[in-house]
């Protein structure tokens, strides 16, 4: 049986051995990355039409078969339709995945007016003041003491903005794990991921700004002790609407 298997594609092939079985999958992130950073860019607006295979192999410098998985993990985030003999058109803004990782990361590298970010807290907002509702109900004594600790580590920690940080995002993290809702969860995590901010502990009324983070979170423990779901949720809130507001004005 004759193979046809391209030269390009032998080769390829051939470096996925030496380098490892993930070769391919590498190769295709490399098309994913710059042809998803044009399509949300608008250098391929909506309806338009990718140029062919032969086209894109030879800007890449790819065979077929990595460019047809690139175009495929493209496919799978909503940014084109593949389609037989009439190539790779651009979808809609409102059919692209937002919640995966790589189309989130570029689309707000691309967000000049923070319209997506904006859109992005307004998300995380409903949703942890949902769970804090929730969790004020089922949180146990063990896991309020763990939250007390963790904001008096965070008091010890407003010099070290990475540890503050993480400590942060671990008392919101047990509120949310406390209410059980895993979904929730997930996209909060990924917000967290890529809205996060990095102050200059130098700047004026930088650690004035961490203080305040830790005065929230002691008010959501308060209402949390007393099993106010309603309280914990409007604090929760206000939390998450205060922080942001602050971070726009930077």
């Amino acid at each position: 049986m004759s193979s046809s298997i391209t030269p390009s594609e032998s080769g390829d092939r051939a470096t996925a051995r030496s380098r490892g079985p993930a070769r391919p999958a590498r190769l295709a992130t490399v098309v994913v990355e710059e042809l998803a950073g044009q399509i949300i860019g608008g250098e391929f607006p909506e309806g338009s039409v990718l140029p062919t295979e032969g086209t894109l192999c030879d800007e890449f410098g790819f065979s077929r078969t990595v460019l047809r998985e690139g175009l495929k993990l493209l496919e799978e985030r909503g940014l084109v339709r593949v389609e037989q003999g009439r190539g790779t058109t651009v979808q809609a803004r409102e059919l692209w995945n937002l919640l995966d990782p790589t189309v989130l990361r570029i689309a707000l590298e691309r967000d000049q007016n923070t319209a997506l970010l904006d859109n992005l807290i307004t998300v995380r907002r409903l949703l942890e003041a949902e769970m804090a509702r929730v969790a004020a109900a089922r949180l146990t004594e063990i896991e309020l003491a763990e939250l007390a600790e963790n904001i008096e580590r965070m008091r010890a920690a407003l010099g070290d903005y990475s540890e503050f940080r993480r400590l942060d995002q671990q008392f919101h993290g047990q509120v949310m794990q406390a209410s059980g809702n895993e979904i929730g969860r997930t996209i909060v995590r990924s917000i967290h991921q890529y809205a996060g901010w990095t102050p200059s502990l130098n700047s004026p009324g930088a650690r004035e700004s961490l203080e305040r983070t830790v005065a929230g979170h002691a008010a959501i423990l308060t209402a949390l002790r007393d099993r106010d779901g309603d309280l914990a949720a409007e604090r929760i809130a206000e939390h998450i609407d205060s922080a942001w507001a602050e971070r726009r004005t930077r």
